[in-house]
């Protein structure tokens, strides 16, 4: 802010008014500037938070004091999911740590990787509370194996709904027709439910022991609850209508069906299974027993992600099936038209075929076992190797058929030295890859050699540094944007764009969780004030505990950097006066450009400090002016051992060391906001309400509202014309 157009302001601006009500919260809020908010007690005007994790071992496979890796993603780590934190666990000792998550977050992904490379992955609920999570060796639920770039992603199962809402259903009822729109909810027991004309609607059932009679037509639906367990006895008769089970749920004969079949929970199917309908869908995620054969009959991809056993036949037909997790046959399984992935274990206990122009694909540590195998078309492995293993005395090659890619084949009654050359190389003729056995895979192949080269505790490949043992693991840290006013203790403009600094964080923990370096990248945006501010930023070490600083600014090294004296804990300033960093302020539209300007530092903690203890988050950045004691920070933040105390309460400062209040006004406002990501700050003179334009709600709500206030472009959240560009 500079003072000139302050004077301005308060003589000659003019207000954008906007009302805006809060959808979840009912607050009615008009807003000319963010003086007009007002703001819940204790509001720290944060938006992340910190949660504390701690993750228990209960694996001993590799011995007691062997080392699982553990990393924390705020979304799916296959996918699109960030890494927050890492380190490991063991059966005696827990990883702890704290991690610092945006609001906007409400899932974390826990993932355990064993010295086998076999992995756990769990998803838990993010809120407020800490996180306390038991992992063992085998979780059939979540346990995945040899996840590839080429794989669906990690299967997240939808939420069963409830029976709220619809017309209720008590007691038996043999005439129910349904239309598209309605939605009837079963929550009696024991009682029957006979469909009768059916073109659309929804039908769900939360009792136990419901049988459902007639079928199921146009796009009509039937949702078996968590808590519900039924007998079906209908059929699809659309490619629209749709079974699906979070449930138990049983269907006493042969379903060939048209229409859409998922399973999230227990499903007994008594006869066969057959796709027909040129859109039909098949999903599987939970336990699905078929006490006849499977037989494909649509390209649409059928898709197994939990644990499916099929006691006759397997039959493909033109079905593209990807197997995820566990597909065990107990008759023979026909591959005779389309391709199949799989990248978990599929167990066969008679012949497998696979005919002309066919695919088996095996993904990274994909195993195929089969007694008897007839190969006329391909199998070929990808990725890491994987294992076609043939246990009876049949195996035999036709035509064009060939084994090649990452593929072990292991015959173990022998191979005719005729199909040698049918062993495509770089597939061999070898069992020595090892597969673990998982709760997608109960079979595996050999035994894990586990080395660790400098005896950390941390196998080699889930060491970072193998041959260093005071060092394990890299950890992205937290990454965002402080913006500064630069007033106080008189409060500002609240454009907050006096300075604007971006930043994020890289650990290097032990094997024992310690972090022992530290590393930070920065940029200035913006020096949007008129004092000759300057920026540094505390950490929460003392400042004994540290060495071997190395500072760069704008990819030139600083000759012998220090940190600052007079500091209790280890403080690095990285400018003293921004107006020698940056050439013009960045802040008004259309003025001269001064190119960001970069910042780096790293330093070392001897003897390392527990990772919970140094936490994960933003540390202590702040800002000075007009002496070095005028030191600004985020609310709720201390001062450092340099600032002057004598300030506080003064003016508009509400800060009181005695009950643990800092850097608000009187009224609750900020003198610096923190956000999780690159900011788009805002232009010269705009007060934030008028640049973003749920910032005032979100703060009115104490934060529980509008949390992506700083990162939704939707329509009604920003005012692009109050926000710097160039």
């Amino acid at each position: 802010m500079k003072k000139t157009l302050l004077i301005a302001a308060i003589f000659g601006s003019f207000a954008v008014v906007s009302c805006k009500k809060d959808q979840n919260n009912n607050i009615d809020t008009a807003v000319t500037s963010l003086n007009d908010v007002k703001v819940p007690a204790g509001f720290t005007w944060e938006s992340s938070r910190n949660l504390n994790v701690d993750v228990k071992i209960t694996d001993t496979r590799f011995g007691a004091a062997t080392t699982h890796s553990i990393a924390v993603y705020d979304g799916d780590p296959y996918t699109t999911g960030h890494l927050l934190t890492k380190g490991g666990a063991t059966s005696v000792n827990d990883f702890v740590a704290t991690v610092y998550v945006p609001t906007t977050i409400t899932q974390l992904y826990v993932v355990k990787t064993s010295p086998d490379n076999s992995t756990i992955v769990q998803k838990v609920a993010a809120g407020t509370s800490d996180i306390h999570l038991t992992i063992g060796s085998v979780d059939a639920a979540y346990a995945v194996t040899g996840k590839s770039s080429a794989m669906q992603s990690f299967a997240t199962a939808p939420t069963s709904p409830d029976c709220s809402g619809g017309t209720a259903i008590t007691a038996n009822k043999s005439d129910l027709d349904m239309n598209s729109g309605d939605v009837y909810s079963v929550t009696g027991n024991n009682i029957t439910v006979g469909l009768r004309n059916v073109n659309g609607g929804t039908l769900k059932v939360c009792g136990t022991n419901v049988t459902v009679t007639g079928n199921l037509s146009g796009n009509g639906a039937l949702i078996v609850t968590t808590s519900g367990s039924v007998t079906f006895t209908g059929n699809l008769n659309n490619n629209d209508a749709s079974i699906t089970n979070f449930g138990t749920l049983t269907i006493p004969g042969n379903r060939a069906d048209a229409g859409h079949f998922s399973n999230y929970g227990v499903c007994t199917i008594n006869g066969d299974c057959n796709m027909n309908g040129a859109t039909a869908i098949f999903y599987n995620s939970g336990t699905l027993t078929i006490t006849g054969g499977w037989q494909g009959g649509t390209t649409g991809t059928a898709t197994n992600d939990g644990s499916m056993v099929v006691t006759k036949n397997f039959q493909t037909n033109k079905t593209p099936f990807i197997n995820n997790c566990s597909l065990y046959v107990k008759q023979n399984y026909n591959q005779d038209q389309g391709t199949v992935k799989n990248y978990g274990l599929i167990k066969v206990d008679g012949t497998s075929t696979l005919n002309d122009n066919v695919e088996l694909g095996l993904y990274n540590s994909a195993e195929f076992l089969t007694v008897n195998q007839i190969v006329n078309g391909k199998i070929i492995g990808y990725g890491s190797t994987s294992l076609d293993k043939i246990t009876g005395t049949t195996i035999i090659f036709n035509n064009s058929g060939a084994v090649n890619g990452n593929v072990q084949v292991y015959a173990v009654q022998g191979i005719n030295s005729q199909y040698n050359s049918k062993i495509v190389s770089p597939a061999t003729l070898d069992n020595s890859v090892y597969i673990a056995k998982t709760g997608c895979n109960s079979d595996g192949n050999g035994t894990q050699v586990v080395e660790d080269f400098d005896k950390d505790g941390v196998a080699n490949n889930l060491d970072a540094y193998p041959n260093d043992a005071d060092k394990a693991y890299n950890i992205t840290g937290a990454s965002g944007t402080v913006a500064y006013e630069d007033q106080w203790p008189v409060k500002g403009d609240f454009d907050l764009n006096d300075v604007v600094v971006g930043y994020s964080y890289t650990l290097v923990t032990s094997a024992a969780n310690k972090v022992v370096t530290v590393s930070g990248a920065y940029t200035l945006y913006s020096r949007g004030g008129d004092y000759t501010n300057a920026f540094g930023i505390e950490f929460p070490v003392a400042k004994g505990l540290v060495s071997g600083l190395a500072i760069t600014k704008g990819g030139t090294a600083v000759t012998a950097p220090t940190f600052e004296a007079g500091q209790t804990n280890a403080t690095v300033i990285l400018f003293t006066n921004m107006k020698d960093e940056m050439a013009t302020y960045n802040t008004k539209i259309g003025d001269i450009f001064s190119p960001y300007k970069s910042y780096s530092i790293s330093f070392n903690i001897t003897g390392g400090i527990a990772l919970s203890t140094f936490g994960q988050d933003a540390y202590n950045p702040f800002i000075y002016n007009s002496g070095r004691g005028h030191e600004v920070h985020l609310s709720g933040k201390t001062p450092t051992s340099l600032a002057d105390a004598t300030l506080f309460g003064t003016k508009d400062d509400n800060t009181s060391v005695a009950v643990s209040r800092y850097y608000v006004t009187k009224a609750g406002l900020p003198f610096a906001i923190n956000v999780p990501v690159v900011f788009n700050y805002v232009s010269e003179g705009k007060d934030i309400t008028t640049a973003f334009l749920h910032f005032a709600d979100w703060a009115a709500a104490g934060g529980s509202s509008y949390t992506d206030w700083y990162s939704n472009t939707a329509t009604g959240y920003r005012n692009s014309a109050n926000i710097f560009t160039h």
